[in-house]
């Protein structure tokens, strides 16, 4: 199933014979601008998951019905991109580049990043059961749900912009071919000669 998935996004994650040969990556050159698309799903659900804890505080102190829709739909629409945003990082995670200090961070981002949108998928079907009954009762611990998932999603947005900027993990700099490229195996121990078998223990 996974050789599948990835079979289906080569196009987005391998690059050109060309594109290995010493110098970077150029889409004018019809080199792939990306390894994977997660970059362009990523500030989907940061955008509309923040403006859904706004907007969701801004009812629980000012209580105006327009604020309570803006809340809504900005949780729902967030969660929807949360979905894309981390089908498309777990797919990223299977075949970008390895880079083998960014081994514990990716880790992480990709735990935070699941906890995220299951936060968010709680609080979606909370406020969604509850939209013919006047909303989510009691109203301060589904704002205080809301605003723990703003905390994991900061949490999570944090993490990835490490990932990228300190780690180079999914970019042209640690691509196979770029200047900070590793072996694809460099995630794998190095198998030490000593721990090889000899014709000599059998006998």
């Amino acid at each position: 199933m996974v050789r599948e998935v990835e079979a289906s996004w080569s196009w987005w994650i391998e690059a050109p014979p060309r594109a290995s040969r010493g110098r970077r990556r150029d889409p004018r050159n019809g080199d792939p601008p990306l390894q994977n698309p997660h970059p362009l799903f990523v500030h989907f659900p940061i955008a509309f998951l923040a403006a859904a804890v706004v907007a969701e505080w801004a009812y629980v102190v000012w209580r105006r019905p327009l604020l309570e829709t803006l809340a809504r739909w900005f949780l729902y629409l967030g969660t929807l991109a949360a979905a894309a945003a981390v089908f498309s990082g777990w797919l990223g995670s299977l075949s970008v580049a390895p880079v083998s200090a960014a081994r514990e961070p990716l880790e992480t981002h990709r735990t935070l990043a699941f906890l995220t949108l299951g936060t968010a998928v709680v609080l979606t079907f909370w406020r969604w059961g509850t939209a013919r009954r006047g909303g989510p009762k009691p109203r301060l611990l589904f704002a205080l749900g809301v605003l723990g998932l703003g905390v994991l999603l900061v949490a999570a947005a944090n993490e990835g912009g490490e990932l990228v900027h300190e780690h180079g993990v999914g970019t042209a700099l640690t691509a196979p071919g770029g200047p900070l490229a590793e072996p694809a195996d460099s995630s794998r121990p190095a198998a030490s000669t000593k721990d090889v078998p000899k014709s000599t223990d059998f006998r």
